[in-house]
């Protein structure tokens, strides 16, 4: 870029729309230029509170401002896809919200815009918050850790996290969060991205997922009516993934669970594993088990500390907008949300066909039939 400034629109409102204008007015090389949302009173809202000076009743009109270097797309899944194409055939930067996509061909297409629009503009940088749990202190610590290879060949990774019922809603769920037309999925659509972006980014993005064999699960039946009657998302996924390399990858969330809580994030290797929490609270301890020929498993602490937990919500902001200025790629960019997706798409194929699941490498652009996920 020819500025040290990245003039920034954002696109979307509500609260995840407000923390990116929050972060974004905390990051000096930023500059909030405008912001839009189908609610034109929000954006109102909004800019009054923030001190935002210009504001669109729609996204098109925010997309068409020249003066606008990169977008940040806070909608839902079901009309993300569409302004980003939209974005980068103006010109613009795009970061995108979770969940990624509603399928790997968005991705793809997405991926062929931005090429587009490298030819026509230069390089896109294109981003995606799914990596906001690696801007923690805790996971820059424990990745610097197994590039040193202290793990030796990865085994397994593992991830069980499952929150019991906290009791009836005072409020009902917002209507994306029940319907899989809006928002893709439930709960593995909407926490599963973070904690595989997590893992696989931990690992350097090194695992090449085969196949999947999932199953899902809707409320239990003494609690069914805390969601509306048509509600069909799941509360509750549990996957296996066999990838390249005789490495496993298992994989547990769930809420409103008949079960206690369980919060566990796991990294076994020939040579040491590593024990991990990817979320709250913010005071921390990571522990490596490491294999001793003489005394058996020892114990080490690579990382203790009280992290600033603002980073999940700043850091892909912070991430995407140092990205663009610096020329490098961002956290998760296409090449590891295509990765990711293609995981995503192979669990909900599983699940629903009861069957397992071949995934298509990342490289792979043909379209396969049958039990494979596109």
């Amino acid at each position: 870029m020819t500025t040290e400034i990245v003039k920034i629109g954002i696109i979307g409102c509500g609260v995840i729309g407000k923390l990116h204008i929050k972060s974004a007015l905390e990051a000096p090389w930023v500059a909030v230029i405008a912001i839009a949302d189908a609610y034109p009173a929000a954006a109102r809202q909004a800019a009054e509170h923030f001190g935002i000076g210009r504001t669109y009743d729609d996204a098109a009109a925010l997309l068409a401002d020249r003066m606008i270097d990169a977008v940040v797309l806070a909608v839902p899944t079901n009309v993300r896809t569409e302004l980003a194409l939209q974005a980068l055939e103006a010109g613009k930067h795009v970061l995108l919200e979770k969940p990624l996509a509603m399928s790997s061909a968005d991705i793809l297409r997405i991926s062929d815009a931005a090429e587009k629009a490298r030819q026509a503009f230069g390089p896109r940088t294109v981003a995606f918050c799914s990596s906001r749990f690696r801007h923690l202190a805790h996971a820059k610590a424990a990745a610097a850790w197994i590039a040193e290879d202290h793990l030796g060949d990865i085994r397994v990774i593992r991830c069980r996290v499952t929150d019991p019922s906290p009791g009836r809603p005072s409020t009902p769920q917002p209507y994306w969060r029940v319907h899989s037309e809006v928002n893709g999925g439930g709960i593995v659509s909407n926490w599963g991205i973070y904690d595989l972006d997590y893992l696989l980014g931990l690992t350097g993005w090194q695992l090449e997922p085969e196949w999947a064999l999932a199953r899902m699960w809707g409320l239990g039946e003494p609690i069914a009516d805390y969601f509306p009657p048509d509600a069909d998302t799941e509360t509750y996924g549990a996957a296996y993934i066999q990838c390249r390399d005789r490495i496993s990858l298992t994989y547990e969330r769930g809420e409103f669970m008949a079960a206690p809580q369980e919060r566990s994030w796991q990294i076994v290797g020939s040579k040491a594993s590593l024990t991990l929490h990817m979320t709250w609270p913010s005071e921390k301890k990571i522990v490596a088990s490491i294999l001793h020929p003489e005394t058996g498993v020892e114990t080490r602490t690579i990382w203790e500390g009280n992290e600033d937990s603002s980073w999940v919500d700043k850091g892909a902001l912070f991430d995407f907008t140092r990205a663009i200025i610096e020329g490098r790629p961002p956290m998760t960019g296409l090449v590891e949300a295509l990765k990711l997706q293609r995981m995503m798409d192979a669990i909900y194929l599983s699940a629903k066909s009861d069957k397992p699941v071949q995934l298509l490498s990342v490289g792979d652009r043909a379209t396969s039939k049958g039990g494979a996920a596109q």
